[in-house]
């Protein structure tokens, strides 16, 4: 395999969630996680530490090391399968207040670099089916199909255990050969795989983006979200471009610039502009519209603010307009948003 030169690859830049899950199950199969570690660069407790990071080039080591001794029997499967919400740390705390799994989804892939994500996510929707596609960021085979094993097992997991339902997708794509351990993907997934394809991708119906969860919870949601964004978001990952762009809507949320205006700011055409923020799973709409309701839920949790002082603040002249634009972005009104806060 030619070695891979990217500068990307030896930055300390991923929280090592998957692979203190992949310690964890080492360590209940009677492994000793110290001699897995050992000559990486870092020890177990080190992947305790909420601000620790590890490398691609450490994480991929792990993992070649880990099927070495624990054996290729559908490891990832293993990982993934026994994630939960909880798992994805703060970013999972906010999916599971989230209103329904389309905005779960979402916030997901807005923040999968604070997950810990070794691959690249993003989704497309097709007539009534999503896509959900994962895209290793290296070449290498030796852990290509434990990481993508991990991504499809434990988005799995988590969907069903955000809607509390037993779902099963439509059918799961991969590009690599079916392995000798192919049986435990039916028993898991319960759907048709297929190997040897030309992408990485689950596809599910499209209705399930509508399916409620019980955990929801906004101010929850918003609290963790401006946790997310304030938590060092260029070490995480999260594009150069993307930052830019909330930055300077946040600097005019009364009055956001139009994608045109934006994009000469930038010095890039307007279609242009619009595939790249395409690229990252999002919309300009989309931005706007989710940093406008973060601010509103911040300035009402501020009982002094006047509903017209709020409106105004997040771009909105006419009161109307905001409830209309607050009751499809959190379900409520603001005046019951207010009055729950009041009994908090």
């Amino acid at each position: 395999m030619k070695p891979i030169v990217d500068p990307r690859y030896s930055e300390a830049s991923a929280p090592p969630l998957i692979s203190r899950f992949l310690l964890q199950h080492a360590v209940a199969c009677g492994h000793d996680p110290e001699l897995l570690c050992r000559g990486l660069g870092f020890a177990p407790e080190d992947l305790k530490r909420p601000d620790y990071r590890l490398s691609f080039r450490q994480s991929y080591r792990l993992v070649r090391r880990a099927l070495q001794v624990l054996g290729d029997n559908g490891l990832g499967l293993t990982v993934g399968s026994r994630q939960t919400p909880v798992s994805w740390g703060l970013a999972g705390l906010a999916m599971l207040a989230c209103p329904d799994l389309g905005t779960a989804l979402d916030l997901g892939l807005r923040y999968q670099w604070h997950i810990g994500s070794l691959l690249d996510y993003h989704i497309e929707i097709v007539d009534d089916q999503v896509l959900f596609y994962a895209t290793p960021r290296f070449f290498d085979p030796e852990v290509a199909v434990f990481y993508l094993e991990e991504a499809f097992a434990s988005s799995l997991a988590i969907v069903r255990f955000l809607t509390g339902a037993d779902l099963v997708a439509s059918h799961i794509e991969v590009q690599y050969p079916a392995p000798p351990h192919a049986q435990r993907y039916a028993e898991l997934f319960r759907c048709p795989v297929r190997f040897a394809c030309e992408h990485n991708r689950m596809q599910f119906p499209a209705a399930w983006l509508q399916l409620p969860l019980p955990t929801r919870d906004d101010y929850a949601a918003a609290e963790a979200c401006m946790l997310l964004d304030s938590a060092g978001r260029h070490e995480q990952g999260l594009s150069d471009l993307i930052e830019t762009i909330e930055r300077e809507v946040r600097k005019r949320l009364e009055s956001p610039p139009s994608l045109s205006q934006l994009a000469s700011q930038l010095n890039l055409s307007e279609r242009t502009l619009r595939r790249r923020i395409g690229e990252a799973g999002l919309s300009y709409h989309g931005i706007v519209d989710e940093l406008r309701r973060t601010r509103a839920l911040q300035l009402l949790g501020q009982r002094d603010n006047r509903l017209i002082d709020v409106a105004c603040a997040t771009g909105f002249s006419d009161v109307r307009n905001f409830r209309r634009a607050f009751k499809r972005w959190t379900g409520v009104t603001p005046r019951t948003a207010k009055q729950r806060i009041a009994q908090e």
